[in-house]
């Protein structure tokens, strides 16, 4: 019997005999090959059935069948898993709050025994918040305790773990830990039905001679004694007479060596290195240096050619404390005189350099801010201790910092930006960020370019022109809603309606959008942005900025200071006669200096000026031999030199080291 599936098996020669026709041996193929098809679809669908049938007939006995074996199970056991939490009692807001996991708290899953009470439940939970006694929050015998269930209410004692889930049939139970510090007049610690909790033990205060020292056992860390004594102390001075950018060392490396900061006296200029970013210290921003000094890493912060630290008396606690009458980190209560007067200098502190520029600067008269005799700065690093490097490098360096602050915490916009009004900055701290602005043009020559243009002339002069307006206000925005706006100004029905509509209703637009009102909305925003919404501080600003009033052209000073890899490249300042090795450091630099970034290329003018903007006439560049750990770049940011090595063997190597130092961020001021 000939079938479907034999003739599509069946060539023409075959086919030929039993079908002499060629039309109806296409016809027969044609039908072969359809009931094929069709027998494939229907085995399909009754394997589906199948098995469909087969999985709902397995379930039907599984439903069936064990459900009482596994009550019985369950029966059985004599553990059963609850979750704890914690829940803190808050004593301003009078109420019960839940502990997170970062503070120490969180949802803990325990497995517990059924018969277990609110008592056996109080136990496990204390051995999970406070293991050891202790916890971010306190001592134990420092709080009252009780379970409370789900409901926020207190657990009955004599209820049992198993006869709670078998009342409120839940899945999983939780509990939490409710604890309430002890106050002295606790109107509550007498009466929570618990026994007493002995607190009168109390902790021998330190003497004098010693510091509070955190504990590395906890998060929260309860303080320690230490003796002084016991602390060995490490002359930070060496006969090695440079301190140096230190080498790019290995992690191996950096845990083998034994860092030191040698100091003299001649000359600034900025000091980095990688291990420095390792240090603790460097995280802290202690209102005491001296514990900060004794608990450190004794053998210093800093990296130096000189590996080997070298031991010394002990240097006086007095000592160690710089006289700060600004910082806030120089004293817990230090003495703010009326005026600043420029016989003492201006001590600001690396990790609080915006408030305390601001702070100085209120004392600051404004006839003081153009005189012959100008402030000087003194950097406190943000481990308490004084970095040594002074000059206009170190003025120009917190001029420089100050604005990287003050752009990133206190103003808005992109490539241009204005004041934001803050609730902590009032009219006396905008005066003095209009101080910094005068003090720093005449002191350095510097001026914050990326505060619009428009918006400086209006407190400076009171008058802007509008026509800057849309141009300023395309730079205020992202990238890619000025791409928006721009596109849709020039060809409104070519781009998408609701981008353009929700890059107005950002900035506050009310009114529909077409293509005949578009630039009008564009220029009324750029106007509330860029001079209505800072208007309060253009006001505060303008008296004291009527001292650049006079020629004083604002779009030919950002022009000047604006640096490019052209005009830095220009800077540098080679001698006459150089050797191979000194032309080939020379070629590297100009290469790596073209190919910067216009982010990295602040940085490097930074690095090697103390400033980001072109402050500078030229770049002095001198050559060195130093190779092995000893070779780095060296920045004297008061004269502008920059000292590098010629023992770089290609290109990438030079480019390597000189890039993990302007992208490592860990610089100081310190003295050669």
């Amino acid at each position: 019997m000939i079938t479907c599936e034999t003739i599509i098996l069946m060539n023409d020669d075959d086919l030929s005999r039993y079908f002499p026709a060629y039309g109806d041996k296409l016809a027969v193929v044609s039908f072969a090959k359809q009931q094929e098809k069709k027998e494939k679809v229907n085995a399909r669908k009754r394997t589906l059935f199948e098995k469909l049938s087969w999985k709902m007939s397995r379930k039907n006995e599984t439903q069936a069948g064990p459900s009482k074996d596994v009550q019985s199970r369950n029966a059985t056991k004599q553990g059963r898993k609850i979750e704890v939490g914690w829940m803190d009692y808050n004593h301003i807001k009078e109420e019960y709050s839940q502990v997170r996991t970062k503070c120490g708290g969180g949802v803990r899953k325990l497995t517990i025994n059924k018969e277990a009470t609110s008592r056996d439940i109080l136990r496990a939970s204390k051995e999970l918040f406070f293991p050891g006694g202790i916890s971010p929050k306190g001592r134990e015998e420092e709080f009252l305790f009780r379970i409370m269930n789900f409901n926020l209410l207190e657990m009955d004692v004599a209820s049992s773990v198993g006869e709670v889930y078998k009342s409120t049939k839940f899945a999983m139970l939780r509990f939490y830990l409710a604890s309430k510090k002890i106050e002295v007049d606790d109107p509550d610690s007498e009466d929570d039905g618990l026994p007493a909790v002995d607190i009168t033990a109390q902790r021998d205060l330190p003497s004098t001679s010693s510091v509070l020292l955190p504990t590395a056992s906890t998060p929260n860390p309860v303080p320690e004694q230490l003796d002084l004594s016991e602390v060995p102390v490490y002359d930070l001075t060496s006969s090695d007479h440079e301190v140096k950018f230190g080498p790019l060392f290995t992690d191996a490396e950096v845990e083998g060596l034994a860092l030191t900061l040698p100091i003299a006296r001649t000359e600034e200029i900025i000091s980095y290195t990688k291990a420095a970013s390792a240090n603790p210290v460097g995280e802290m921003a202690p209102a005491n240096p001296v514990s900060v000094m004794a608990a450190a890493n004794p053998v210093g912060v800093m990296a130096s050619a000189n590996l080997v630290g070298e031991m010394a008396p002990a240097h006086p606690v007095e000592e160690m404390a710089p006289a700060n009458p600004v910082g806030v980190m120089a004293s817990a209560n230090p003495v703010i005189p009326d005026v600043l007067t420029v016989d003492e200098p201006i001590v600001v502190n690396r990790g609080n350099m915006l408030h305390d520029m601001v702070d100085a600067f209120r004392l600051i008269p404004e006839e003081a801010l153009q005189s012959e005799t100008q402030y000087t700065f003194r950097i406190q690093h943000i481990d308490g201790r004084m970095e040594a490097g002074e000059g206009v490098g170190v003025t120009r360096d917190c001029i420089s910092f100050f604005w990287e602050e003050f752009f990133s915490r206190c103003t808005v916009g992109c490539s241009v930006k204005v004041p934001f009004i803050r609730h902590d900055l009032g009219q006396a701290e905008w005066q003095a960020v209009a101080k910094i602005i005068v003090f720093g043009w005449y002191a350095c020559g510097y001026f914050p370019c990326q505060l619009s243009p428009s918006f400086m002339r209006m407190a400076i002069s009171g008058s802007y022109s509008s026509d800057d307006l849309v141009g300023e206000f395309l730079n205020y925005l992202s990238d890619e809603e000025a791409t928006t706006l721009r596109a849709a100004m020039n060809e409104y029905d070519s781009y998408p309606q609701e981008d353009i509509i929700d890059v107005l209703n950002t900035y506050g637009c009310r009114s529909i959008p077409n293509a005949e009102n578009l630039p009008t909305l564009v220029a009324e925003i750029a106007h509330k942005e860029l001079i209505q919404s800072p208007a309060f501080v253009g006001d505060c600003w303008s008296k004291i900025l009527d001292a650049l009033s006079q020629n004083f052209d604002i779009s030919m000073v950002a022009e000047q200071l604006q640096p490019t890899n052209r005009k830095v490249s220009r800077l540098f300042s080679f001698s006459d006669t150089l050797t191979a090795a000194q032309e080939t450091t020379k070629n590297h630099l100009l290469r790596f200096t073209r190919e910067l970034d216009a982010i990295t290329l602040k940085k490097f003018l930074r690095f090697c000026t103390g400033s980001d903007l072109l402050t500078c006439d030229s770049i002095a560049i001198r050559f060195n031999e130093r190779s092995g750990l000893s070779r780095h770049p060296v920045a004297h940011t008061c004269g502008c030199v920059l000292e590098l090595p010629v023992t770089y063997v290609h290109y990438p190597e030079f480019r390597s080291e000189f890039r993990a130092v302007l992208e490592s961020g860990v610089w100081a001021m310190d003295i050669v």
